[in-house]
């Protein structure tokens, strides 16, 4: 169970969830003892889990920052976002097999392919492959920035 799910798991049951140093601090309602076990048992992977929640936020104002300096408001939020995304796959994305396409999850075999920045390889027999992994990777970082309390501008696409 992944750090997140386990958080969101402890919320559904009523448990709140504070770090203080290296301890994590558990507050709720009794009958919630055996996800509080949980929590124990992944303490190391939540207190590093929480760690990495505060830092996004800060590193998506530096972005924000960054990329306004030269370009309107509206342009600097879709750079700052699409940084974000790129640095939470580059973290956590997927990487398919070597042998297996990122894009369409079939074997390469003997077809060309493009080796991309993360590691994955896709087939290059059309953009077909190409575009639905941008698409995949990209929805899967926006989810994951949002459970993170990040929101993405109004008008970008994931």
């Amino acid at each position: 169970m992944d750090a997140l799910s386990l958080l969101d798991r402890a919320r559904e049951a009523g448990l709140a969830v504070v770090v203080a140093g290296d301890k994590l601090i558990v507050r709720g309602p009794k009958q919630a003892e055996p996800v509080v076990r949980l929590l124990a048992e992944h303490k190391s992977e939540l207190l590093a889990a929480l760690a990495e929640t505060t830092g996004w936020p800060a590193r998506h104002r530096e972005a924000l920052a960054y990329w306004g300096a030269l370009n309107p408001a509206a342009e600097a939020a879709r750079l700052a976002w699409g940084e974000m995304q790129w640095r939470w796959h580059r973290l956590h994305g997927e990487r398919a097999a070597e042998w297996q396409c990122a894009g369409c999850g079939e074997p390469i075999g003997g077809l060309a392919t493009l080796d991309l920045a993360d590691g994955n390889r896709v087939h290059l027999d059309g953009l077909d492959c190409l575009l639905s992994f941008g698409q995949r990777w990209r929805c899967e970082a926006t989810a994951a920035l949002q459970a993170l309390g990040l929101d993405p501008p109004a008008d970008c696409n994931p």
